[in-house]
């Protein structure tokens, strides 16, 4: 019998609206970024400070490294080695500080435990169900689920957040007998982004939610039985339990070899069609492209909401593709090239330097001297270089640009900007 599908809490709003997703990706192995592992140091730091009862700014300048997802404290020995490590800088400890000041101001009086594993095995039927939650606060008749965000993409909500519910179901598992519990208070933590999201749930409404979750969980461990069978009605369920969209597509790691996504995909751009085999992807997206100036209102509003899904399935295809060929397989029609050189630089800027200066040429033929901006110059005054009233003679000259106008969805909280046509032209009737 094959593995199961893991169903974690960060891919709670994948499993539990896309079952066949997390059975299709479930034998790709995880990657990861530069951004993934800085978040994972963040983590580290955030979770290093609150249990040693320290600020961020504590362990500034010290280095964090990244073996196997797991963040460790490094010594320059080991940055020899190492290709993923980060510097704990002044940015790093602002944005952490900002949650551990979240955090603190929660658990004080309280109990606060971090990096707490919690298990909802039993709340949907399914073994290994358990997550790790950044921290946890237990107060007099409340659970708190302080989920820590360190990228600055998109603004999560907690409102409706599956993986915090499953944290809560968790916490309550662990917790529940030890106090007279009524709710539960989910916290989202953006530093970097300036936004903090929290929502409160009732017991009753997280053991409804737990309803949910189980349903969905049996589901999938169903169509893997089928499917490990060989059951022809478990795979006519499994090709018909994908369920395309910009939420639970945006992390999938099947993305790029999904059906189910190419062709929702291609319908919301080309309309219906039975079988994608006989599209001719160059020719239609030429015609409709060409078309699209000729749109009605609603109709553009469609195909705009559906861009962030459109691009993530692109930018899945195309990182496929490289893997691919650079791997050695072979992609129809394509092949890899030397890409264009690199901007010139020093072999050896230190020998550049020697070389420049028996030159004798002045120090600005040398080098390239530019004012610093504002932005460190107020990580200046934060070292305490700056002193505050220098500060206040330096703020003054700042400036800042107007955002230009972005399109957002129209629940967005962000009021409308008043965009009046007329008002571009003098009044001819005067």
């Amino acid at each position: 019998m094959t593995s199961h599908a893991k169903l974690s809490p960060s891919a709670a709003h994948r499993w539990m609206h896309c079952a066949g997703s997390i059975i299709l990706e479930k034998d790709i192995p995880d990657s990861t970024s530069e951004h993934a592992d800085l978040g994972t140091a963040a983590h580290f730091l955030a979770s290093e400070s609150l249990e040693q009862g320290k600020n961020a700014t504590d362990f500034l300048n010290r280095q964090i490294y990244i073996k196997d997802g797991a963040a460790h404290w490094s010594d320059l020995d080991e940055q020899v080695k190492l290709s993923s490590y980060f510097t704990v800088d002044l940015e790093m400890t602002e944005n952490v500080q900002v949650y551990l000041d979240g955090v603190r101001s929660q658990a004080e009086g309280n109990e606060l435990l971090v990096e707490q594993r919690v298990e909802f095995s039993n709340y949907i039927n399914s073994e290994n169900a358990f997550g790790t939650s950044d921290a946890v606060v237990l107060t007099a008749d409340e659970i708190q689920i302080h989920d820590l965000k360190y990228g600055r993409g998109v603004k999560v909500d907690a409102e409706n957040n599956e993986q915090l519910k499953l944290y809560g179901l968790g916490a309550l598992n662990e917790f529940g007998l030890i106090g007279e519990y009524k709710q539960v208070r989910m916290v989202i933590h953006q530093p970097r982004l300036g936004y903090m999201s929290e929502a409160v749930c009732t017991i009753e409404e997280l053991e409804a939610f737990a309803q949910e979750a189980k349903t969905s969980a049996e589901y999938i461990r169903c169509l893997e039985v089928g499917l490990d069978e060989g059951d022809g009605g478990a795979i006519a369920d499994f090709e018909g339990s994908f369920n395309p969209g910009e939420k639970q597509c945006q992390w999938c790691k099947a993305k790029a070899k999904c059906e189910a996504l190419a062709k929702h995909n291609l319908q919301t751009v080309l309309g219906d069609f039975d079988d994608l085999t006989q599209v001719d992807l160059q020719a239609d997206i030429a015609q409709t492209t060409a078309q699209v100036a000729n749109h009605e209102n609603d109709k553009l509003g469609q195909l705009y909401a559906a861009i962030p899904l459109l691009e993530s399935w692109i930018k899945a295809i195309d990182s496929a593709v490289h893997q691919k060929l650079h791997a050695g397989e072979q992609i129809q029609g394509f092949k890899l090239v030397a890409g264009r050189q690199g901007a010139r630089t020093w072999a050896n800027p230190e020998d550049a330097e020697a070389m420049l200066k028996s030159m004798r040429l002045k120090t600005e033929e040398m080098y390239d001297l530019k004012l610093i901006s504002p932005t460190t110059a107020e990580k200046l005054k934060k070292a305490e270089v700056i002193g505050p009233r220098q500060w206040t003679k330096v703020e003054a000259l700042i400036t800042r640009a107007d955002g230009k106008p972005t399109v957002a969805p129209e629940n967005d909280k962000r009021p409308a900007l008043d965009v009046n046509p007329q008002n571009d032209f003098d009044d001819l009737t005067a």
